[in-house]
């Protein structure tokens, strides 16, 4: 079974020591690099190739948000999971412009954070509980919710759960072209153009909880 690939940006031991225990006895994921400052992660960047790079956002020679915007222009293929003791709906928002694919406060438990992983490997997105709940804030929109079918609302959900469109193909029985469709179609009703906004402004307008 191929490993997810996982390489850890922070300048904290004890988080490097946490992530690495929790890392290292799960079967699925494997620890590739670690690093605790934002050259050093450019550099091993250089030789080491990370499905999943998890960053924190305070580092001791630079921004952990222009750090992830760095990192994505360079690898594309590189997913990104925000990590930080900060839990407002700027910074978050900060970091999804940026290209990380989802974030995690540093209470996260170690359940959410091997979802994280995997949500994100497979091209989804994922919000810890504590970044749903400011993201939840951040859209305050008077007019009327636009119109949803009903397995565009399915499809929302699915997306809410972290699931990407393959995953949530096989669960409704589509292709994973016709959730991209789904998903296409509902930015433009939201009139956003991350599906990590869509979702934020759909928990907002009570379509989904």
């Amino acid at each position: 079974m191929m490993k997810i690939k996982v390489a850890l940006c922070d300048d904290h031991p004890l988080i490097i020591e946490g992530l690495q225990r929790f890392i290292s006895s799960n079967e699925k994921m494997e620890i590739t690099a670690k690093v605790s400052s934002v050259s050093e992660l450019m550099e091993t960047l250089e030789n080491v190739c990370p499905d999943v790079l998890i960053m924190d956002i305070s580092l001791p020679d630079g921004n952990g948000i222009e750090a992830c915007r760095e990192v994505k222009r360079k690898y594309r293929d590189i997913k990104i999971i925000g990590l930080s003791s900060f839990e407002d709906r700027e910074t978050i928002l900060q970091m999804i412009n940026s290209g990380a694919s989802g974030y995690l406060v540093k209470s996260a438990s170690a359940k959410e954070l091997e979802t994280a992983v995997e949500a994100v490997y497979e091209g989804g997105v994922y919000f810890g509980s504590d970044a749903q709940k400011a993201l939840n804030q951040f859209y305050v929109n008077t007019c009327e919710a636009p119109p949803v079918t009903r397995r565009e609302k399915e499809v929302l959900l699915l997306l809410s759960e972290g699931y990407s469109s393959v995953e949530i193909g096989e669960k409704i029985f589509i292709s994973p072209q016709t959730v991209d469709t789904h998903r296409k179609n509902l930015m433009k009703k939201f009139g956003v153009n991350k599906t990590l906004h869509l979702i934020a402004k759909a928990k907002e307008m009570g379509i989904i909880g």
